[in-house]
């Protein structure tokens, strides 16, 4: 089979989830110090807190919100202490929240409160929810003693008394444990503010990390029937309802729902769910040390020839809890098709039990009908995602023997069927959903429009589903690998058809899905036709700790390769892998792979306009998010996903993508560059060429010859004059190829690199903000390039011939700048320039002296902006000695700024500047005469004595 690719030209919020799990000790980790558990647990018993009641817990959260101290922090210290201690003793903490959550409650068929005249504020039910949820992994976390007769307590008091209060704290923490189990899916079902119920579901996710399988096997299985089942089928879901409904008339906010209840009580199910599986699937195992008498210095050491049997009783236990959660995986397959095809098709019959003729000539409300397709939408991306979450916990190792192998098959067809539906951006809703609103004889209450709600909603189906295509890959390669020649050309297909403006007006998120798809499509080894399948999927050395096996006769080392080639020719025979394998190598393919590179760089890395617009109307913020893209933590825009997918072309195709870069360069460069798109496609490959620097000059191999392409193009490019007036596209040339010098600068020649460091000196006063902002940052990294301790390099004195026109320009840039990032960028540069240039920058001491004052000025309470003043004054100082100091503008400076920087009486002054405040000090003191700064310095003793006596690290 051989792949034809075209060649023409909300996510759900996510928590910590508390202390992992203990599974091998009953439900919660052993305290490590036994003895001194048992003391603090003693005291606990006979001095408990206050009781934690109804009115008490009341008062302290109403009491939080007060501004007076006095009685906003006693109140918070109290919330503090119930929550700590509730988990060792019964303070009744968690029992106090719920009943402040069901307050308004009056229906006692379902444990609300029976008094109707008792009605709570929503903020304080809203913090109550927070609390419980925060609470519930510090109680829940706890393991209580086995209550069975006959069974010994796990703490012994030698007071029988206190042993007896114990035991009567222990079954009040069992009975309020089963409340909350209990009570906790009511209060989240029958709660009319979905606010309140966010944080419920979340809590419900925090008890399944402690409480399943052991205490509460049935939690999944209870969530997927209510999300799965409706009134009439299952009582539960009808009190539910009724239980909502009665809510909602109580509820002190009137609020206009957005669902029927059903379908709120089935969307919180789902999500719910989804929060489940991912504590489950990221549950951690500890493996708790056993007790024993050996010690060393009171210190029990673990036994490490018992190590194999605690990692493997671990295991074992984790693919337990895995194979319970996997339970629910037909419920989410039929989900996933059911209501995927509602939400595609826009026909909600099936949900009315009618034909959609009937639904439209019956005079139903239009609102309703589009409230149903809304929950159906959010139904199918809530099934999707669970589904993902539980992929992979399914730990298929046989594909030939496994029963499940068949079904998840038939998910991952689904899934390949549901992307094909809804690949195109923007969808058009279907015929039923537009003759909803060309039917209705009155007015629908839909915002965004119903074109623009469908393409979202679609949107996020595409993305979910891509999302699970992406996890079937990494844990079931083999299973998914008969669907790569149907959803790798449709995610490719845009990138290569469709036009810059329309794949800039996707939603981000859909980029960085398909992009990413293609990258974990590349990178799969069963999948890469050129590359021979890893001997063994398992980890041999923790395989041989948990006892596996390797081979025959105790680890035979050809029995264990025997295996691993009879599994490898399983997967070399699967005619789904082969198709796998045909598709990524028509990817790969002569043209192709060319023509993907080409739309990366044209479409993705290129400038945009509204980019050029705002490189004229503000330059400065131009180049901040330019730096900022460049950091990890930003990297959700279209040119990371394009980084990223290039890089991954790269590793797999590494001469052939870095040479179709180097010709798509030299064949834009061959173009008329009087045309401004032509330069900005030429500034694009440039980024292109600086992305895939690695690959141009390392590993051994050059594919690049930078000396030739600085003689042929940079250069020239440095040495043109540009004006305020030059067109955008020039200046921005020429910004980009300041960076490139500053990428490949190892690769410039000696007297290459003082030509460069000059010309980029110069740019540092060039009318534009941007290139100017550039040459700083690039003339800090190359005047720091190669300082090493004492060495003089042939570099290093290139760069000192033309510091002094660096700092002139460095200082002047900092006067015309007025952002902060910008001005910390430009002082980072003088900082570098006086680290390498030291002792021969004292003839212009003074000129750099006169510029600190003003900068000092400036900076005002922006802890960069006093992080590089105090790295230009640690190096001079440490370069020039004494002379610095006794400097009449550098004392201007010096002294306010240490002050400044080691007074902790300030919020958060010990954390951002006192280690670089106080080392400037030291570099001060040794550095200083005593005759000249020797009364300065003993007047700042006091502030050094405050820092000692406050015991911070």
């Amino acid at each position: 089979m051989t792949t034809a690719f075209p060649f023409t030209p909300s996510t759900f919020p996510t928590m910590s989830l508390g202390a992992p799990a203990n599974l091998s000790h009953k439900n919660g980790p052993l305290r490590p110090n036994e003895q001194k558990h048992n003391e603090e647990l003693q005291k606990l018993l006979q001095n408990p807190p206050a009781s934690a009641n109804f009115q008490s817990i009341l008062h302290a959260i109403q009491s939080c919100s007060s501004h007076k101290d006095s009685i906003r922090r006693p109140a918070e210290d109290m919330l503090a202490t119930w929550e700590n201690v509730s988990g060792m003793i019964s303070t009744g903490y968690l029992h106090g929240l719920v009943e402040i959550m069901d307050a308004t409650r009056t229906a006692s068929n379902y444990g609300g409160n029976n008094d109707p005249t008792l009605v709570v504020d929503e903020n304080s039910r809203l913090m109550a929810a927070i609390l419980l949820k925060n609470g519930i992994p510090k109680v829940f976390s706890v393991s209580l003693p086995d209550m069975q007769p006959g069974n010994d307590d796990d703490v012994q008091f030698s007071d029988p008394n206190i042993q007896q209060l114990y035991r009567s704290h222990v079954q009040s923490l069992y009975q309020e444990r089963d409340m909350i189990r209990t009570r906790l899916p009511q209060l989240l079902f029958t709660e009319p503010l979905d606010k309140i119920a966010l944080h419920l579901q979340l809590a419900l996710g925090n008890i399944a990390l402690f409480e399943f399988p052991k205490t509460w096997p049935s939690l999944l299985q209870d969530l997927a029937s209510v999300a799965s089942s409706s009134s009439d089928s299952n009582p539960a879901v009808l009190r539910f309802v009724e239980g909502f409904r009665r809510a909602m008339s109580h509820s002190v906010v009137k609020t206009i729902p957005t669902f029927a209840p059903e379908q709120t009580i089935r969307i919180r199910a789902i999500r719910t769910l989804r929060l489940c599986l991912q504590s489950l699937r990221h549950r951690k195992l500890v493996v708790q040390k056993p007790s024993s008498s050996s010690s060393r210095g009171g210190i029990q050491l673990l036994d490490l020839r018992n190590l194999g049997s605690l990692i493997g009783k671990a295991v074992s236990e984790r693919k337990e809890v895995q194979s319970r959660a996997c339970t629910v995986f037909d419920t989410l397959a039929e989900g996933i098709v059911r209501h995927g095809q509602t939400a595609i098709s826009g026909d909600v019959s099936s949900v009315f039990s009618g034909d959609s003729s009937s639904i439209s000539n019956s005079g139903m409300n239009p609102n309703a009908i589009h409230s149903t397709w809304q929950a159906e939408s959010i139904l199918t991306v809530g099934y999707i995602k669970c589904m993902t979450e539980l992929l992979p916990m399914m730990n298929i190792e046989d594909v030939q023997s496994d029963p499940r192998v068949l079904r998840v098959k038939k998910l991952t067809e689904n899934l390949s069927q549901i992307c094909q539906a809804v690949k195109l951006y923007p969808m058009t809703p279907p015929p039923p959903l537009q003759a909803l609103v060309q039917n209705a004889q009155q007015p629908l209450h839909i915002s965004p429009s119903l074109p623009e709600e469908f393409a979202i909603r679609m949107d996020k189906v595409y993305r979910a589903s891509l999302t699970c295509c992406i996890a079937s890959i990494r844990f079931q390669p083999q299973l998914f690998a008969g669907q790569i020649p149907h959803v790798l050309p449709s995610v490719v297909e845009p990138i290569l058809t469709y036009e810059a403006q329309a794949l800039q007006s996707m939603p981000v998120k859909r980029l960085i899905k398909m992009t990413g798809f293609i990258q974990v499509v590349l990178m799969c080894a069963e999948y890469d036709s050129m590359r021979a399948r890893s001997v063994g999927s398992k980890n041999a050395v923790l395989a041989a700790l948990m006892g596996r096996r390797v081979g025959d006769g105790g680890g035979d080392c050809d029995n264990s390769t025997n295996a691993n080639d009879t599994k490898g020719q399983e997967t070399k025979d699967d005619p789904e892998i082969a198709q796998a394998k045909e598709t990524v190598t028509a990817l790969l393919s002569q043209g192709t792979c060319e023509r993907l590179v080409e739309s990366l760089v044209g479409k993705f890395l290129r400038l945009h306009p509204n980019e050029v617009e705002e490189w004229d109307v503000d330059p400065e913020g131009r180049y901040e998010t330019d730096l900022a893209e460049k950091a990890v933590m930003m990297a959700e825009t279209p040119r990371h996903c394009a980084d990223a997918l290039m890089i991954t072309l790269l590793k797999r195709e590494t001469d052939r993508v870095a040479q179709a870069i180097l010709d798509l360069t030299q064949r834009v460069y061959q173009l008329p560059q009087n045309d401004s798109n032509i330069v900005l496609s030429r500034e694009a490959c440039y980024r292109a060429i600086e992305l895939a620097h690695m690959s141009m000059v390392g590993g051994g191999k050059r594919r690049l010859n930078f000396s030739e392409w600085w003689q042929a193009e940079l250069h020239p490019i440095l040495q043109t004059d540009l004006g305020v007036d030059s067109p955008v596209v020039m200046r921005a040339m020429q910004a980009r190829a300041v960076q490139m010098i500053q990428v490949y600068a190892t690769s410039l020649g000696g007297e290459e690199y003082g030509i460069a460091f000059h010309s980029i000196a110069k740019l540092m006063a060039a009318p534009d903000i941007v290139t100017s902002l550039c040459a700083a940052r690039c003339i800090n990294h190359l005047a720091l390039l190669h300082v090493k301790g004492t060495e003089e390099s042939a570099q290093l004195n290139l760069v000192r011939q033309h510091s002094v026109l660096a700092l002139g320009n460095a200082f002047a840039l900092a006067n015309r700048v007025e952002s902060e990032e910008c001005l910390r960028v430009t002082l980072a540069c003088v900082s570098g320039l006086v680290e390498a240039n030291g002792i021969h920058l004292e003839p212009v001491l003074q000129a750099i002296a006169e510029q600190l004052p003003p900068l000092w000025e400036r900076a005002k309470d922006s802890v960069p902006i006093h992080s590089c003043l105090l790295s230009v004054l640690t190096h001079l100082i440490m370069k020039m000695g004494y002379s610095t100091v006794e400097h009449p503008h550098i004392q201007t400076v010096l002294f306010p700024l240490l002050d400044y920087c080691t007074d902790i009486s300030i919020v958060n002054r010990a954390e951002t500047l006192l280690e670089d405040g106080l080392r400037l000090w030291l570099v001060t003191l040794v550095s200083s005469r005593v005759a000249t700064m020797g009364q300065s310095l003993a007047s700042m003793l006091p502030r050094l004595e405050l820092i000692l006596r406050s015991g911070l690290e």
